[in-house]
């Protein structure tokens, strides 16, 4: 056995979305969250208070203010754990309402779907996956893009399940409030629940993104990594 490190840049936002932390940011970097018609459920873990439930209706979000610390500008990640119980939602939405639409990440016919909108909100074709998420169980999801290459990637549960170069030194907007499970003028609304809220102002590996996975589930964030074979 041998140790491998993996280096894992700070996050811009860390929410873990669970009893002790309730909508705050776990370092209190960023403002709280206001939470509107949600309430605690379990979480990957099985543990009770490890999530918030949405009820997939216009008054069931949490709305994250972003004062500049939000604002990833360039490269981004955005992972979580999400329970979906229905196939369509915003995950994590900059901007409150769509039209134009911000950098963004949901549930769309059951798939993930993340989209890269340009400061003006000019907008670059999204990407969605082809699996269909199973309902009624966890997923660790993510979202990113490299600013430097232009490579735009979905990932589910630890697999990049999509990419794509949408293009390089890109400028994002993600400069706007955000909303989670629900928008203003929009009638698809996520059902289920999420947890362990994480941005990123970089792109990260998959093996950056395989070492914060636990951070959904109750344990301390793993930025070590153990390979077991021959040396």
């Amino acid at each position: 056995m041998y140790l491998i490190a993996i280096r894992v840049p700070d996050a811009i936002a860390f929410y873990p979305l669970n009893s002790k932390y309730t909508t705050r940011e776990i370092k209190n970097r960023q403002p709280q969250a206001t939470p509107v018609g949600v309430s605690l459920a379990a979480g990957p873990d099985g543990k009770a208070g490890g999530s918030y439930q949405f009820t997939g209706r216009n008054n069931s979000y949490i709305e994250f203010p972003n004062n500049g610390g939000l604002d990833a500008q360039h490269s981004i990640t955005l992972l979580c754990w999400v329970y979906p119980e229905n196939t369509d939602g915003p995950i994590f939405n900059f901007k409150t309402t769509g039209h134009p639409w911000a950098v963004h990440f949901w549930i769309l016919t059951g798939r993930l779907y993340g989209l890269i909108s340009q400061r003006n909100y000019v907008m670059i074709p999204g990407l969605i996956s082809s699996h269909v998420l199973a309902l009624n169980q966890w997923h660790y999801v993510g979202f990113t893009y490299n600013h430097i290459t232009g490579i735009a990637d979905l990932w589910l549960d630890d697999q990049r399940v999509v990419q794509r170069n949408i293009g390089a030194g890109l400028s994002l907007s993600t400069q706007d409030d955000v909303r989670m499970g629900a928008l203003e003028n929009d009638g698809r609304y996520f059902k289920g629940r999420i947890t362990a809220m994480q941005i990123y102002n970089v792109s990260l590996t998959e093996e950056q993104i395989k070492a914060v996975e636990n951070a959904g589930q109750g344990k301390i964030i793993m930025i070590l990594m153990y390979h077991i074979g021959r040396i």
